[in-house]
């Protein structure tokens, strides 16, 4: 004589298990507005964002002297430069100022954890490992911005030669349709 035995216990309990483990991911509240300040708070944010304009104004410049390189400009075009690139600069300060990127940081890190992770974000943040991580951030972005500036030297020097020869060609096919 055979047993027949219901799987339907152990489906049920099967069911209950997964439903138990994906519990916790599907009720993850949102972090509030405060945990998410507070995280941007101990994380410096706005100070990041404040030092990084000595650097995106040397970058203005820089590209502004390279376009004007080789060429013979006034005092009056250099001054027209100039006052672009203040005009540039204070447009830029004033779309990216702290009270309105804000609000936008705030949603995109609402959006992309969870308020325990907040939570473990601002601890670690707080502790001494989080507080040299920091430290250190600006020079360890100066060391990357470097290196890949060094590896991309090859490739760029390649790409203007091509752009060079592609501008060559160009003029000699003008010079032959006239």
């Amino acid at each position: 004589m055979r047993l027949k035995i219901s799987t339907r216990p152990l489906r049920s309990l099967a069911c209950a298990l997964v439903l138990a483990a994906a519990a916790p991911v599907a009720f993850a509240a949102p972090p509030s507005d405060a945990q998410v300040d507070e995280l941007m708070d101990v994380m410096r944010v706005e100070q990041t964002l404040d030092g990084m304009w000595p650097q995106v104004e040397a970058m203005q410049q820089q590209a502004a002297a390279q376009a004007a390189a080789g060429k013979d400009l006034t005092a009056g075009e250099q001054a027209e430069i100039q006052a672009m690139l203040d005009r540039m600069m204070a447009n830029l300060r004033t779309t990216l100022a702290w009270d309105k990127v804000q609000p936008v940081y705030r949603d995109i890190y609402a959006k992309s954890f969870d308020d325990q992770d907040v939570a473990a974000l601002i601890e670690f943040y707080r502790s001494d490992a989080g507080q040299t991580l920091l430290d250190k951030m600006p020079q360890l972005m100066q060391n990357t911005m470097v290196a890949t500036q060094q590896l991309m030297a090859p490739a760029m020097q390649q790409m203007q030669q091509e752009i060079e020869v592609q501008a060559a060609k160009a003029a000699a096919d003008s010079d032959d349709a006239e």
